[in-house]
């Protein structure tokens, strides 16, 4: 860990988990874990769900307004967020719901950073070793590029 990445377990306060959500079977197990993870830590957890939309490529741009497209990548992520929100609250967890547009690993080290969170909680994607180097996963790229403590799910 290097000297700026946040404590994994801070010693007052909450323990904020940032959940990177698609929505599909796989994120799910991950939220289901991180609900188990957080009852055994000391301090209170809060949950942080995020969606991540990728951005429109070629000139979808030109057709579609920027409102629209907003409202649309909104819509999209809110229900791809809706049932990891349902189990996170049925667990009764603190939480929050995010839904932003971007490349994806930059914008969950920068939810990480925004929203202080103490680790990263994701599911892995099931590539075996050569195809997620030649593919460059998400969790792979994570893995490298983040100052946070990151808890590949394996699904």
């Amino acid at each position: 860990m290097t000297r700026n990445a946040p404590q994994w377990q801070n010693d007052g306060g909450t323990t904020r988990l940032l959940l990177p959500v698609d929505g599909s079977p796989r994120s799910l197990a991950a939220v289901r874990h991180a609900i188990a993870l957080a009852a055994t830590l000391r301090n209170p957890a809060h949950l942080v769900l995020l969606n991540v939309q990728a951005p429109v490529r070629g000139n979808i741009g030109r057709f579609i307004g920027e409102a629209d497209l907003r409202r649309f990548h909104e819509d999209e992520g809110r229900r791809a967020l809706a049932r990891a929100t349902r189990l996170v609250v049925e667990a009764g967890l603190q939480h929050e719901a995010h839904v932003v547009v971007g490349d994806t690993v930059a914008a969950i080290l920068d939810a990480a950073k925004r929203y202080a969170c103490q680790a990263i909680v994701l599911a892995n994607r099931g590539h075996g070793s050569v195809a997620g180097m030649l593919l460059g996963s998400v969790s792979m790229r994570l893995l490298h590029q983040s100052a946070w403590p990151v808890i590949l799910v394996r699904t």
